[in-house]
């Protein structure tokens, strides 16, 4: 019995599993798409499925924002920077996204999982920056590649 559940465990690991096929445009039986949380733009940190993830997004007010996720974009995972700083590549400026503390999630600055611009950045877009370095867990990212155009446009006929 013990030897059919670990036989079905390894089965579904294999089925379900992430794929390699997302990156060819295909979804081949065994593939998936990580969807954002919050309707922003996804980037990848690292390799995939053992890396973490950014969700991007202009909020109402047209601050940028940085959410921290896990491999899969399922999980806000805090880290203790108080700043992610952007390089703009179109100009010498550093445009600051500072973090945002949350009372009803016990998110502190130094323990969050969402950075914010101080003002609108609209007139900024698109961003083509690198991002300075960003520390999660053990991972470091540094001087990584952004890219962002606004917010995906809804599309009405989902459901």
């Amino acid at each position: 019995m013990k030897n059919l559940i670990i036989f079905c465990s390894i089965l579904l690991s294999m089925t379900w599993g992430c794929s390699d096929d997302r990156k060819k445009g295909g979804n081949s039986g065994g593939g998936h798409v990580h969807q954002a949380m919050r309707g922003g733009i996804l980037m990848e940190l690292g390799p995939h499925g053992s890396g973490h993830n950014l969700e991007l997004l202009l909020n109402n007010k047209g601050e940028f924002e940085i959410f921290i996720l896990d491999a899969h974009a399922e999980n806000y995972v805090r880290i203790a920077q108080s700043t992610i700083e952007l390089n703009l590549a179109d100009n010498n400026r550093t445009l600051t996204l500072n973090a945002i503390p949350d009372p009803a999630t016990g998110e502190t600055v130094g323990n969050s999982s969402l950075f914010r611009s101080s003002q609108s950045v609209e007139n900024l877009l698109p961003i083509k920056a690198e991002m300075v370095n960003v520390t999660i867990g053990s991972s470091n990212y540094l001087n990584t590649p952004l890219s962002f155009s606004g917010n995906p446009k809804s599309d009405n006929h989902e459901h």
